[in-house]
C-alpha cells in the first residue's frame, strides 16, 4: 500500500497503520517547484509511506524514493494528485490487471492512473461533487485512449 499523509500528523498515520497490521517498508518524497504553504518554512515537497502486510514480492525495478510532482493547479480537487506522479507508483507495485483501491479517491487521480496504467481500479468518495467530477475524468480518459485506425477500426491509444 501507498499511503499520502500530512506530515504533522505522521505520528496518527503510523499508529493507525500499525494497528491494522501495516509495517513501513519505504517512504517517498515528491518534490515540488511551488510552496503550497508557508509558515515557518516553505512547504515544496508531499510525502508518501510504502506500507506492507506479509512478504509482498518486491519490485523488479524500485523507484527512487525522491519524485517528482508537476502542479495540477488544482482544478479538481484541493489536494489534487499529479497522475504523473501516480501511474509510476502503481506500475511499480501492481501487474497488469490488478485491482487498485483507493478509498479516498477525490476527483479520481488514483483510478485515471491506474486505467491508463491497464489496471482496474475502485475509487471511493464521499463527496458528491468530486465523485461526478471522478467520473468525469475517467470518461474522458476512456475516449482519449481510443483513436481511428487506418483502416477504419478503432485501437487503444497507446499510453
Amino acid at each position: 500500500m501507498v499511503s499520502f499523509y500530512g506530515w504533522n500528523r505522521a505520528d496518527r498515520f503510523i499508529s493507525a497503520w500499525t494497528a491494522a497490521g501495516f509495517r513501513i517498508v519505504g517512504h517517498f518524497v515528491f518534490t515540488k517547484t511551488y510552496a503550497s504553504k508557508s509558515a515557518y518554512v516553505g512547504y515544496t515537497h508531499e510525502c508518501a509511506y510504502v506500507l506492507a502486510k506479509g512478504r509482498p514480492r518486491l519490485p523488479e525495478n524500485p523507484l527512487p524514493d525522491v519524485q517528482g510532482w508537476k502542479y495540477t493547479g488544482n482544478k479538481h480537487h484541493p489536494t489534487e494528485k499529479p497522475v504523473t506522479s501516480l501511474q509510476p507508483l502503481i506500475e511499480s507495485f501492481t501487474h497488469p490487471g490488478a485491482i487498485v483501491l483507493d478509498p479516498f479517491a477525490g476527483s479520481g487521480s488514483t483510478c485515471v492512473a491506474a486505467l491508463q496504467s491497464g489496471r482496474r481500479y475502485i475509487g471511493i468518495e464521499m463527496m458528491e461533487k468530486y465523485h461526478r467530477v471522478g467520473q468525469y475524468r475517467l470518461a474522458a480518459v476512456q475516449r482519449s485512449m481510443l483513436r481511428p485506425a487506418a483502416n477504419g477500426d478503432w485501437l487503444p491509444e497507446a499510453a
